[in-house]
């Protein structure tokens, strides 16, 4: 009997091992996820027309969120406490209804150039009285927090 119980004792002990070594690879599978991955999606796309910043697309990490287009007027534009980085706009749609919507600014971890060139061109495509065509992403409850993924003027 002596024997028949190390036996179940060693078994236990190799299940344990191979869980906790299971358990630790998919922990590391994690993080380099996040790490690897979050950076691959933050990378807006720019289209140039003459030299000049004419679209941008990929601006919105969110994922799993409903996509729409609209067109519409900047009739509003807020930028963070910085007083630097474009936060939010709102947009007036012909119908007259306005939305909301908000401008991440994933690009700011980015290399400098690519940094200076998305913020220029926001702020430049998203001035007030401009006319734009969006490609917004809707997030939450009833997909109602709007998000910017693409813009060009009209």
């Amino acid at each position: 009997m002596p024997s028949q119980t190390s036996g179940i004792a060693g078994d236990r002990i190799l299940r344990s091992v191979v869980a906790d070594a299971f358990a630790t690879a998919l922990i590391v599978l994690a993080i380099l996820l996040l790490v690897l991955g979050g950076a691959a999606l933050a990378r807006p796309k720019l289209t140039y027309a003459a030299g000049k910043v004419v679209g941008m697309s990929n601006l919105s990490t969110d994922e799993g969120c409903l996509p729409a287009t609209m067109t519409g007027r900047v009739v509003k534009r807020e930028f963070g406490r910085d007083g630097l980085y474009l936060q939010s706009v709102v947009v007036e749609e012909k119908s007259g209804q306005r939305s909301f919507i908000n401008v991440e600014d994933g690009y700011r971890n980015l290399d400098a150039a690519t940094n200076g060139a998305v913020k220029h061109a926001l702020e430049t495509i998203l001035t007030a009285g401009r006319k734009v065509s969006l490609r917004v992403l809707g997030c939450g409850a009833a997909a109602r927090q709007l998000t910017l993924d693409a813009v060009r003027p009209i």
